[in-house]
């Protein structure tokens, strides 16, 4: 009974140490701060924590020929869940594409 719950505790505390992975790339006049609205989503698929990927992006693909934009690579909740549930083998991440307010109009 005690090693159970020894075993259990560990794994509450490696659940618990995991962070949120979120990094943000702004290219042309785009700064982090700017209002900005979301142009496309890209869901990406890793493999063996984050070991194995899937093919590169590319933000001129998502942001329609735009010299500045801003790229929001995160794991969301959902990622974060999904790499849980497979125990690390498929470990989802996300990107979203911003583009500045007054290119839009």
């Amino acid at each position: 009974m005690k090693k159970s719950v020894i075993i259990g505790c560990c794994a509450c505390v490696a659940l618990m140490l995991q962070s949120c992975y979120c990094s943000t790339v702004c290219v042309g006049n785009m700064q982090e701060n700017d209002p900005a609205v979301c142009v496309n989503t890209v869901h990406n698929p890793h493999f063996v924590n984050g070991l194995v990927g899937s093919k590169d992006i590319a933000g001129k693909d998502y942001v329609a020929g735009h010299e500045s934009y801003k790229v929001k690579h995160y794991r969301s909740f959902v990622d974060g869940l999904l790499s849980g549930i497979t125990m690390g083998i498929y470990t989802p991440t996300t990107t979203k594409f911003y583009l500045p307010l007054d290119a839009n109009k």
